[in-house]
């Protein structure tokens, strides 16, 4: 029997969320994120700006198969 977070009907194997904040590059979040196996990654809502920029936070976490859970604190 495997053991499975569930969340609203969803299975993660890893029990692991990870942030999104504090990382210098985009490059190095989606390093860290990959490595530490996370399936769940936090991402603050005042940091998805969209306007005026290239490539938003969210474009960068599409390259991964993560779940996006907003983080309204702070």
């Amino acid at each position: 029997m495997e053991d499975f977070l569930e969340i609203g009907g969803k299975k993660f194997k890893s029990r692991l969320f990870v942030g999104t904040g504090k990382y210098e590059t985009p490059e190095l979040m989606l390093g860290a994120i990959e490595e530490s196996g996370a399936e769940v990654v936090t991402v603050a809502l005042r940091r998805i700006e969209i306007a005026g920029q290239k490539r938003t936070i969210l474009d960068y976490l599409s390259e991964l198969n993560v779940t996006i859970l907003p983080n309204t604190a702070g």
